[in-house]
């Protein structure tokens, strides 16, 4: 059996751990005793661990959720009011202005939340870069001692790729175009003839297809890798494992020995690996929680106003309820980018190399 104490104070990763504590200050938990559990198979009891050190993540802000619902569906309730009964005022003008003034205020709102949650997603893309680089150098290390210098080497630069198109193709990218796609919801409110509805739909199509071409082309990217990089450490390891065998006297202890401290690393590497991606979830886990239950009461509110409201104000609920979502997406997509990258690294140099 390795002791997790051993392989942890080997592995450096202590050090790791006080700088995670410095960068991420709100989330505490002992990485030792959640390693420890990871080693000897009992996942439930690290999550527990890691799940306990979060200080006061569970506030959802339920008042605030709750303020935004009542405020949707009560400035969708006094803009139908005056679309609905323009009749009673002897000048149109009067019942366009006061509803432009509704609209105003539903602008303002729906801005004020959209802003937080872009805030939000801006905190999870980089608390993900940051942990990643990290934990990068210690995973690859574990990953060279159990296959061979090519895995390790081409996985270092998949991950980077990974960090680098999301610092610049998320961060850069995508999230000011979802700036540009609620921005642009909020001018077409203006028009009973939503002139700028194609404009949309073609923006929605871009970061969607972004989301799906990016995830696409990491995951096959690490699986051609995968096909080559595991295949040459391992005849490598086939070829040395064969060369001591063959040793006079001393080949069969020493081909067990071989044996015996491959799979020791090969069990470290994979406890790194199980334990880098536990972290990442819990550490995004209740952000993107938070993101969603955003989106889901934007959505519900729009539904409940479109049964009375003018279609311009659920639309525009509707709509910016879309752009929350895809910062959803975004921030989903940021995490499943390394959490698929460590799986086909755990699972592809696991194979064969004993």
């Amino acid at each position: 059996m390795v002791d997790s104490s051993l392989v942890w104070d080997e592995m450096d990763m202590n050090i790791v751990s006080m700088d995670f504590g410095q960068l991420f200050p709100e989330f505490t938990f002992d990485g030792k005793e959640v390693f420890s559990y990871v080693m000897q198979g009992k996942l439930w009891e690290a999550v527990k661990t890691l799940g306990n050190g979060i200080t006061g993540a569970l506030e959802y802000q339920k008042g605030e959720l709750k303020t935004l619902f009542l405020t949707i569906l009560i400035l969708g309730i006094v803009a139908a009011l005056f679309s609905n009964f323009a009749d009673l005022f002897k000048d149109h003008q009067v019942s366009d202005l006061a509803f432009y003034f509704v609209y105003l205020l539903l602008i303002a709102v729906l801005l004020k939340f959209f802003v937080d949650a872009v805030t939000i997603v801006q905190e999870i893309l980089h608390s993900v870069t940051t942990f990643i680089r990290l934990y990068i150098p210690t995973y690859m290390i574990a990953v060279g001692s159990a296959t061979g210098f090519a895995s390790a080497s081409a996985y270092y630069h998949l991950l980077l790729i990974v960090v680098y198109l999301i610092e610049w193709g998320y961060l850069s990218v995508l999230l000011p175009l979802v700036y540009g796609y609620v921005f642009l919801t909020v001018i077409n409110g203006i028009w009973m003839e939503e002139k700028l509805g194609l404009l949309l739909e073609v923006v929605e199509k871009v970061i969607g297809g972004s989301i799906k071409v990016s995830l696409g082309v990491i995951t096959g990217f690490s699986l051609l890798q995968a096909m080559i990089s595991p295949v040459i450490d391992s005849l490598q390891s086939s070829a040395l494992k064969k060369a001591m065998s063959a040793l006079p006297g001393i080949g069969g202890l020493t081909e067990g020995m071989f044996e015996m401290v491959i799979g020791s690393a090969v069990l470290i590497k994979n406890s790194i690996g199980i334990y880098i991606t536990l972290v990442l979830i819990v550490l995004c886990g209740i952000p993107i929680l938070k993101l969603f239950l955003l989106s889901c009461v934007i959505k519900l509110s729009a539904a409940l106003i479109g049964i009375v409201s003018d279609k311009r104000m659920t639309n525009c609920a509707n709509r910016v309820g879309d752009g929350n979502l895809m910062l959803l997406k975004i921030a989903l997509a940021s995490v499943g980018m390394f959490v698929i990258q460590i799986a086909i690294i755990t699972y592809t140099t696991g194979r064969n190399m004993m």
